[in-house]
């Protein structure tokens, strides 16, 4: 089970922008000569230009999850050892265990799926395993839940307004009391979302967790809802 699966990012990926209208407004001197003022048609035309927009190309997406183990005395603290990225039809761009630089004091083999055979054989280090993700991260939309976890785990920052985190949209979210009296809006759980929204069983008692399974599910979501 040791691999690291590798895809080039697509060169077409650059400089495609987010929203973009398609649609020209003629010039205000254009519209001086022919009506003498803005007409209501042309108003109109404006008002619908400026809501005009296009929807990126599904190139620009990839979803990725992570799997942690402990480190530390009591194998507390996360270190990531898993990542795996995929496109917009679930195909692996990268799938890659990370080599370890302090002893793993819990696998957590139950939740992460990941054993020491697994890790024995690990290729990359953190550091290139990051800059890969960076690789294939560029001028990406990146597709997850509660990425925020991963990103932090590999020491990544990435623009907000290129992160769809379905942890974090509101008409998946519940609403909650606090036994201290607050409330508000808190995320589910990837696995309930799935069932609930996608109809799907992922992360089944007894079993661990799958990388390429949650980034999928994740995925799935915001297809539905994009």
């Amino acid at each position: 089970m040791c691999r690291v699966a590798l895809e080039s990012p697509s060169k077409a990926s650059t400089n495609v922008p987010l929203i973009e209208d398609n649609k020209k407004e003629p010039s205000s001197s254009t519209n001086r000569k022919r009506h003498g003022r803005y007409s209501k048609r042309n108003k109109t035309k404006k008002s619908q230009n400026s809501l005009s927009v296009t929807v990126p190309p599904e190139h620009r997406y990839v979803a990725m999850d992570c799997e942690m183990v402990g480190i530390g005395p009591d194998g507390t603290v996360s270190s990531p050892a898993c990542v795996t990225m995929i496109n917009w039809k679930g195909s692996v761009i990268l799938h890659a265990y990370i080599r370890q630089t302090e002893p793993v004091t819990d696998y957590r083999t139950h939740v992460s799926g990941i054993t020491e055979k697994h890790l024995s054989c690990a290729k990359l280090s953190l550091e290139e395993c990051r800059a890969i993700v960076l690789q294939h991260l560029h001028n990406r939309i990146l597709v997850g839940h509660a990425l925020k976890n991963d990103l932090t785990a590999l020491c990544i920052s990435h623009p907000w307004w290129l992160i769809r985190d379905t942890a974090e949209y509101e008409p998946f979210m519940k609403y909650c009391h606090s036994s201290h009296g607050g409330e508000g809006l808190w995320p589910r759980k990837l696995k309930d979302l799935a069932l609930r929204e996608l109809g799907k069983h992922i992360q089944k008692a007894g079993k661990p967790h799958n990388s390429w399974e949650d980034a999928f599910a994740a995925l799935n979501l915001y297809q539905k809802v994009r």
